[in-house]
């Protein structure tokens, strides 16, 4: 008789996991988010555009201050069409097209000579994986008791 009660206990406990899954997903996905957040303003370097040039740079757009992309990263928490939960880190508005663009190397403006990229994202992605690592152990952790 006490061994039916205790795989009662062990099923009923294996059927809430999903449950505290669901619950503990976003918490997650927000660690996960900020952590490689950091990790990306890390591996980006500020291009001392201002004092290379006599005027104050401007943005795409025309508008001033102009916004560099180590001050532009974002993180944000996001479902997609299926419902299923995922984390977006990327450029904001003024800076978001020049992640590929730095990121991979490009060609520069005399049409001849290749800009190697930094792989900054390769790299935050790779230093972020231990703390990834550390909130899968925290959710795993928390969902088991």
């Amino acid at each position: 008789m006490d061994y039916k009660e205790q795989i009662g206990a062990i099923d009923e406990m294996l059927r809430s996991i999903p449950k505290t899954m669901q619950s503990e997903e976003k918490k997650f996905l927000s660690k996960t988010g900020s952590a490689i957040k950091s990790n990306v303003v890390k591996f980006l370097h500020r291009s001392g555009i201002e004092s290379r040039l006599d005027i104050d740079p401007k943005n795409y757009d025309g508008s001033r201050p102009y916004v560099h992309i180590k001050d532009d990263v974002r993180f944000t928490v996001k479902k997609n069409k299926q419902g299923d939960l995922y984390v977006s880190v990327k450029g904001g508005k003024y800076t978001g097209y020049k992640w590929g663009f730095l990121n991979d190397g490009h060609i520069a403006r005399d049409g001849h000579t290749f800009v190697p990229g930094t792989k900054f994202m390769e790299r935050a992605l790779q230093s972020s994986q231990g703390d990834i690592n550390n909130a899968i152990y925290e959710i795993m952790k928390k969902v088991v008791q």
